[in-house]
């Protein structure tokens, strides 16, 4: 059985997001930031906010060392 329901214990209902560490990366950043919104919208909006994330990832490491990396002088 639960340890809060044999206690006597309340329960909260409060949902508490960790901190979002930086990644270094603006973009993923960015969009990581997003996931501090969704504790305020319905869990079935929460698909799309992670589509979006996961869009950004995929896309910044598709484009990973495709930068052209300046010559040394």
């Amino acid at each position: 059985m639960n340890d809060a329901i044999e206690h006597g214990s309340e329960v909260s209902d409060e949902v508490v997001a960790p901190a979002v560490e930086p990644t270094g990366h603006a973009a993923i950043d960015e969009a990581l930031s997003a996931l501090s919104l969704l504790a305020d919208q319905p869990v079935t909006e929460h698909v799309v906010v992670f589509d979006a994330i996961h869009q950004v990832v995929r896309t910044s490491l598709a484009e990973a060392g495709r930068a052209e990396v300046p010559e040394s002088p």
